[in-house]
């Protein structure tokens, strides 16, 4: 028998959260979100070998901290893909090289879960449309949907609305994402979850500002819920965020998502003193320059 192999190269991006507003718990335990999500150009790589013969998912992975078993998302997502098409379940093989930190707020599980979704439905020969796409995306985790389409957008509902949005920023960004430590999702849900009082970002200003490309008045209307709950019941981040405002004073630092990734827009002429200052003061921390992509 001869066997035929297909062997892709893709690269999922990450995404900062431009605001993040989160309510109350619905009935169904999960929280309804509003936010500004924009793609940024830091990018996992994943080698995709695709056999043309029955069989099942083999991950391997550059960072060994990251399961590549059933656990993983890129699991759930080829699980769901197979299940639904109606199709036989034929061996693929993944090299993942991670560049997007893990339990850092910027969708890196996410995005290579979207991205191989995606490829799954091109290489069958587009078994389903964007919309359904999206839907399949929704089973497999709520930020998952946003990677479908990738572009800068208003996500809502539980993740599965996705509006997109114009977005000319041209400032770039300096991600600082500490390394000891992270943040996971759920405790970020269950802190917001013990505040008493919450400040909600404005996302009517804030697109009207992406599409202005108003950095200055973009910040004023930036909050984000889940840093709310994380500040008042994990001392690391607290102490990280007022590390990076005595170090960089002035400037305003944003979390995506649920953490613990800080982010700060920087004009071209600001990114190289601010990067120096950030790398000289700020200890056991990752720096990474991006920009925000569509």
């Amino acid at each position: 028998m001869r066997i035929f192999l297909n062997k892709y190269k893709i690269f999922p991006n990450a995404k900062i959260n431009i605001g993040l507003n989160v309510y109350q718990k619905a009935g169904d335990g999960y929280h309804e979100i509003d936010s500004v999500m924009s793609p940024i150009d830091l990018s996992d790589e994943m080698d995709i070998t695709f056999y043309s013969e029955i069989g099942d998912l083999k991950i391997s992975c550059s960072d060994k901290n990251i399961p590549t078993d059933e656990r993983n998302i890129l699991y759930k997502a080829y699980e769901i893909f197979f299940e639904n098409s109606k199709k036989h379940k034929e061996k693929i093989e993944i090299s993942l090289t991670k560049n997007i930190p893990s339990e850092a707020g910027l969708g890196g599980g996410s995005s290579d879960a979207g991205f191989f979704l995606k490829l799954l439905n091109e290489h069958y020969g587009n078994v389903y449309n964007e919309k359904e796409l999206e839907e399949l995306a929704m089973k497999v985790g709520s930020d998952v949907p946003f990677f479908i389409k990738n572009k800068t957008a208003r996500v809502g509902g539980k993740g599965n609305k996705v509006e997109l949005v114009e977005n000319n920023l041209k400032d770039s960004l300096i991600l600082v994402k500490p390394l000891g430590f992270g943040v996971s999702t759920k405790d970020a849900y269950n802190s917001f979850d013990e505040l008493d009082e919450v400040r909600y970002a404005n996302f009517e200003k804030i697109v009207e500002c992406l599409r202005n490309d108003n950095r200055k008045d973009l910040e004023k209307y930036i909050e984000n819920g889940l840093e709310q709950g994380i500040s008042e019941r994990n001392a690391d981040i607290k102490m990280f965020k007022e590390i990076l405002n005595s170090v960089v004073p002035g400037k305003k630092f944003f979390m995506s998502g649920s953490g613990s990734t800080y982010y700060t827009f920087v004009t071209e002429i600001e990114r190289s003193q601010i990067e120096t200052r950030l790398r000289t003061f700020v200890d056991n921390v990752k720096i990474i320059i991006s920009k925000t992509i569509n």
